[in-house]
């Protein structure tokens, strides 16, 4: 599988749910530069946001940032394995379901 094919194939996950590290996620991205998948974590009540100066502004979602890759580059991650297993059948988020 060539690097585009690849890529490609985790761009169409993007909206996928799946669960990380015991935590409830959402695909949202794939920066194929930084060799990195993120994750949205999709918890109950998403923490608080604060401004230059400590004041509470805005809440929003966590985002966590799975590598691709092991450290060598010629495999993938055991972290990115793990995640692809558990990928749920649901269809994507925000399809009206």
């Amino acid at each position: 599988m060539t690097d585009e094919t690849f890529l490609r194939r985790l761009r169409a996950l993007i909206g996928r749910e799946c669960s990380y590290l015991g935590k409830h996620c959402r695909v949202i991205e794939v920066l194929a530069e930084q060799g990195t998948l993120v994750l949205e974590l999709r918890e109950a009540l998403p923490p608080i946001q604060t401004d230059q100066y400590g004041q509470a502004v805005a809440r929003s979602a966590e985002l966590v940032e799975v590598p691709l890759f092991a450290g060598t580059g010629d495999e993938l991650s055991e972290e990115l394995l793990d995640l692809l297993a558990t990928l749920r059948t649901a269809t994507p988020s925000g399809d009206g379901r």
